[in-house]
């Protein structure tokens, strides 16, 4: 900036003037001005809920929090969900952002109001930049997240992991006998069945899990909040529903299958260690006959 375009304070027009007194803002509106301040620093709704709940903890019985889209159903967690809870619609300007569920210790139902209203703005803020992100981190054949999105939620994963105690569980799933489809019926058809495939897969799944296409004939799914043995029954879901469901357009008769690896992930471990092994698990399936579901080891 030039020196020219300094305005020296206070201005000497004013020198000697005593300043207008200014009351000070009362300590909760000051509370509230610095979380939301601190909020609006957050783009990604995983960060944003998560930071929320730890502000919100350390002044209220709060041991969850859970925010679902309005338009997808798409959810996202943070804490630990108990039965115990409180459920907000959120609107802003006409738009509603989605609906805000918080878990708490005891009942908080008439103060959930109050208690979300910095998250509003900030919510809203996140929403759309969460939008536009989707768009580039979506597999367009399979209509799942791309590799790049499974690399930002798996990081996601493991924080939250870390930072609350919580499980959760990969599956890695192929599908069988992929490549004699293609040499058979066509790369056409053979699109077809990814598509079958990620919808089938999509269908089983809770609002707060998510499904990715990591390449050619092979998925990615992480289940929240989920330990191995419910990972192998939610396994084993998928893997019955896509054996009854799924079928080439064009040859109606031959029956698709998938195999999957399954492993809870393990706070000591990396994210690609965790996927070794859930990879090789994998590997097993195969060998033994697919169409199974087969749990990592350590």
């Amino acid at each position: 900036m030039a020196s020219a375009d300094i305005i020296p304070f206070p201005h000497p027009k004013y020198a000697g003037t005593p300043l207008p007194h200014v009351e000070p803002l009362p300590e909760t509106d000051l509370a509230e001005l610095q979380l939301l301040n601190r909020l609006h620093q957050h783009l990604e709704l995983q960060t944003l809920i998560e930071h929320f709940l730890m502000a919100m903890c350390t002044w209220l019985p709060l041991c969850g929090i859970r925010y679902t889209l309005a338009d997808s159903g798409e959810s996202f967690v943070a804490g630990r969900i108990t039965r115990r809870a409180s459920s907000t619609a959120l609107r802003q300007g006409g738009e509603t952002l989605g609906t805000v569920e918080l878990f708490a210790f005891s009942d908080m139902a008439t103060q959930a109001q109050t208690i979300l209203a910095p998250l509003v703005s900030p919510l809203r803020n996140a929403l759309a930049y969460h939008r536009a992100m989707s768009l580039a981190r979506r597999d367009t054949l399979s209509g799942l997240g791309n590799r790049s999105a499974l690399e930002q939620a798996l990081a996601t994963e493991a924080a939250r992991a870390q930072r609350f105690g919580l499980p959760f569980t990969m599956l890695v799933v192929d599908i069988d006998h992929f490549k004699t489809v293609n040499d058979t019926l066509g790369h056409s058809a053979g699109d077809g069945v990814i598509r079958a495939v990620a919808a089938e897969l999509a269908g089983c799944l809770r609002p707060y899990d998510q499904a990715f296409r990591f390449g050619g004939e092979e998925f990615v799914v992480l289940l929240g909040q989920t330990g191995l043995v419910k990972g192998m029954e939610i396994a084993e879901r998928i893997r019955r529903r896509i054996a009854a469901r799924c079928r080439p357009a064009s040859d109606p008769g031959r029956k698709i299958t998938v195999s999957l690896g399954v492993a809870g992930f393990d706070a000591a471990e990396t994210q690609e260690h965790l996927f070794n092994r859930a990879d090789r698990a994998l590997y097993r399936a195969k060998e033994e006959g697919r169409n199974r579901s087969v749990a990592a080891t350590h």
